[in-house]
């Protein structure tokens, strides 16, 4: 049986979580290490997480140290992107 491949929008949404529970839900700009949010996701490749990184980076949901980056931070866009939007008023 073939394994099903991840799906790529879920995988930035889980990127962006996990570095925003790493960094203990801080407002933007609080800075962790790569490794943390790599243990966090419980993946191994290292090269979808470096691409993740980029991908979130040039749309402007994370800012990072460096290509490839050590350290990464949730930007202001990034935390809107993963918080839950307050319903419409009826």
């Amino acid at each position: 049986m073939v394994a099903k491949p991840p799906n790529a929008a879920q995988f930035i949404s889980d990127l962006l979580n996990a570095v925003r529970d790493v960094t203990g839900r801080r407002p933007p700009p609080t800075w962790t290490h790569i490794d943390k949010v790599q243990r966090k996701l419980g993946i191994g490749n290292t090269d979808a997480v470096e691409a993740a990184i980029r991908l979130a980076v040039a749309k402007g949901w994370l800012r990072s140290d460096g290509d490839p980056a050590s350290s990464v931070t949730l930007t202001v866009d990034g935390v809107k992107l993963i918080e839950p939007r307050p319903s419409a008023a009826r």
